[in-house]
């Protein structure tokens, strides 16, 4: 029997935790478990063999369900879904702030701000510290300590990628090894080769775009995307929930006027469709673990580019292009270079290969499930 637990206020973001929570105990009661999910920070963990808690980003969260989960007497896995937080805090908070004075003061009075920024010499301030790019505060870090702390209490871990695991281990200093690697999933009877007229038919948006998929915040950085591109004349579409920053949303539209459409939600099929109807998918994310969209994007032939600040990189390999999310003019290259290089492209199918070979739901389940078994054989 398994407790899949994620922190209580999951609903509202809806990220690739959930997704990959969702996919696992389907599969997992496919296999013959007993497989229950929950948000909670204080779940009832009695009578459950495994308690495997997802997202480590939120101490307080991460320290009651673990609370729980001990005192009821329950093995814990954890899914961190770890990128350095203070370091993606410096980038998406530094690029909001520059580009709100941009586009209120001018272009001119940020052009040193985006140059220290590009060269990581900025320091970010914020209500209670400050931090420099390499995640480093001007206070004491209690909270890193405390989230390392209660990762040595799990009894076992199951990153979503070897450079997650090596993040782990540089920002927590994890030497655990009773851990197994679980890369996401696709589905791809969702997105493969998708077809592009339900989604032009919908929107009646029928010419090339840019597509960036996700929730639209700091963090997710469409506003320095939109800014990269707005000497050109390429059309974006930006397809995710502004609620949680509606002054960002916002602040996109106002650097790209009525060249930028926002969509709300789009149901899976329809999202499919907008990945192939797409030019090109671009995520210049500070907080990917992996880039799901990424993924998705690409499994219908789209050209993509992903950040050189997260954990994309092994999944996508030398199969996208890439950019740094500090730096417009990065930006600008890799869409530009997507772009010209269209669907369908060796480099394309190279990705899709990959995503069908080794990214499916079906081996994420092989290596939970054999970390489970390990964690209780352990103890029997």
């Amino acid at each position: 029997k398994i407790l899949l637990a994620n922190y209580e206020q999951a609903d509202n973001y809806r990220g690739g935790d959930s997704i990959q929570i969702q996919e696992t105990k389907k599969r997992l009661q496919h296999r013959g478990h007993v497989a229950t999910s929950i948000n909670s920070d204080r779940p009832d963990a009695h009578n459950f063999d495994i308690a495997h808690i997802f997202n480590c980003r939120s101490f307080e969260s991460l320290q009651q369900q673990i609370t729980h989960c001990k005192q009821a007497g329950t093995k814990i896995i954890i899914s961190p879904i770890w990128i350095s937080t203070k370091r993606s805090i410096w980038g998406s908070r530094g690029c909001h702030a520059i580009l709100n004075k941009g586009i209120t003061e001018g272009e001119s009075s940020i052009t040193a701000l985006l140059e220290k920024l590009r060269q990581r010499k900025l320091t970010v301030t914020l209500n209670d510290y400050s931090v420099n790019s390499k995640g480093i505060v001007n206070s004491d870090d209690k909270t890193t300590k405390q989230i390392g702390l209660l990762l040595s209490e799990a009894d076992g871990l199951l990153p979503n990628s070897w450079l997650e695991l090596q993040s782990i281990r540089n920002d927590f200093h994890w030497s655990g090894n009773r851990f197994e690697i679980a890369h996401y999933g696709v589905d791809p009877s969702l997105f493969l080769d998708a077809d592009p007229k339900p989604f032009q038919e919908q929107t009646g948006i029928k010419h090339p775009f840019v597509m960036q998929a996700g929730r639209i915040e700091p963090s997710k950085n469409q506003a320095m995307l939109c800014w990269a591109l707005r000497s050109t004349n390429l059309p974006v579409v930006l397809v995710g929930k502004s609620k949680h920053w509606p002054e960002y949303s916002d602040l996109c539209q106002r650097i790209l006027g009525n060249r930028l459409t926002i969509i709300d939600h789009l149901p899976q099929h329809l999202l499919a469709s907008a990945y192939a109807a797409a030019a090109v998918h671009v995520l210049p994310s500070w907080v990917e673990t992996c880039g799901l969209v990424t993924l998705e994007a690409a499994l219908s032939g789209t050209p993509v580019v992903g950040s050189t600040f997260g954990h994309e990189l092994e999944y996508l390999q030398n199969d996208a292009h890439y950019c740094d999310p500090a730096d417009p003019d990065s930006i600008l290259r890799a869409v530009q270079q997507a772009w010209d290089e269209g669907h369908h492209s060796p480099r394309c199918c190279r990705l899709k290969r990959r995503i069908l070979e080794h990214y499916n739901w079906e081996q994420t389940v092989d290596s939970t499930e054999a970390l489970y078994r390990q964690v209780i054989d352990q103890h029997l």
